[in-house]
């Protein structure tokens, strides 16, 4: 079975792209607009509706408006209650959420990067694949948008050269205040916001602690993930990294945040977080670009990041931010 984009995905959320029943057929919107009775594919071939020209989110608060044929059942206003069946099998259900929430591009996107770690969506016999084998929808959902390393499922731990990583622990908290014990000097910090999380410039461990605590909260609710940065000579944890993954969920966008002990501010360590990011991070989360803080006298910091490939982040909202798009997409 070959991964074929060209074919789109169908209007009812078939994968189209990974079809092998008929190595002829150019998909099923080509075949609708010819012609084919299918009700489903005619219904969403046929009807109008406010969706951006370019297929986004429609979520996007950016989107220009117009009226359009209907992209897919995703994008249709009556797709819950409608009564087509085979928009709402259970893989369908979660293809098309999956649209809806990233894109329809997002969803060809991670379905390559499924197929290409071999996970199938139909075996080459016409059995069942991977998708239809799981029980629920959020299951077949983590699928698709992670692979088989579903993050949330089980945290992942990484390797560098000086550096373990590997999700907090309140066991930490003594150790850790070694970055956020104190925080009067916070221009080097990777979160512009974490001045704010304790109740002083000073605080505990046991501030730590509790704040680890909301850190892991936030992991059960698969919001982000925090790592401890393990200093591999000493075995001591020097700072933490924090994956923001849902930061711009309609561009698969996120926010990395590099939290390091004074000592370890320098551009050959940051530098080697950055590689992992690269090396990892892009792939494991389907990232499309990362976005990461940096005062302007922080020039080990920016030193790392010119040198990694971040340019300046414009935008409105947000000021000292450097982008790095994914090495997968480029510019």
């Amino acid at each position: 079975m070959e991964f074929r984009e060209e074919r789109g995905i169908g209007y009812c959320g078939l994968a189209c792209v990974l079809c092998g029943y008929d190595d002829n057929c150019p998909g099923c919107k080509a075949i609708i607009a010819a012609g084919h009775d299918c009700s489903a594919g005619k219904c969403a071939f046929d009807m109008k509706s406010e969706f951006p020209s370019d297929g986004e989110n429609a979520a996007a608060p950016h989107r220009t408006l117009h009226s359009v044929p209907v992209y897919g059942c995703y994008a249709c206003p009556e797709y819950d209650s409608c009564e087509e069946k085979m928009p709402h099998g259970k893989r369908s259900r979660v293809f098309n959420r999956y649209a809806r929430e990233f894109g329809e591009q997002a969803l060809i996107d991670r379905l390559r990067v499924n197929y290409e770690n071999g996970i199938t969506y139909h075996t080459p016999d016409k059995s069942p694949g991977d998708y239809d084998k799981l029980e629920t929808e959020e299951e077949i959902f983590q699928l698709l948008r992670y692979g088989r390393n579903d993050p949330y499922a089980k945290c992942p731990e990484f390797d560098t050269e000086h550096f373990h990583l590997r999700q907090v622990r309140e066991e930490d908290a003594e150790d850790l205040l070694c970055f956020y014990g104190d925080l009067s000097e916070w221009m080097f910090n990777g979160n512009a916001w974490c001045n704010g999380i304790f109740s002083s410039n000073r605080p505990t461990a046991e501030e730590m602690r509790k704040c680890i605590n909301s850190w892991l909260d936030e992991y059960k609710n698969k919001f982000y993930i925090r790592l401890s940065v393990i200093d591999r000579a000493t075995g001591k944890p020097i700072g933490t990294v924090e994956v923001f993954d849902n930061f711009d969920r309609a561009k698969r966008g996120a926010a990395l945040h590099i939290d390091l002990s004074v000592p370890y501010e320098t551009r050959t360590y940051i530098a080697e977080l950055l590689n992992l990011a690269d090396e990892e991070l892009f792939r494991l989360f389907g990232f499309r670009y990362l976005i990461i803080w940096a005062l302007p006298n922080a020039a080990e910091r920016i030193a790392a990041l010119n040198a990694a490939g971040y340019k300046i982040f414009e935008s409105d909202s947000r000021e000292n931010y450097y982008m790095k798009r994914s090495p997968d997409y480029g510019d």
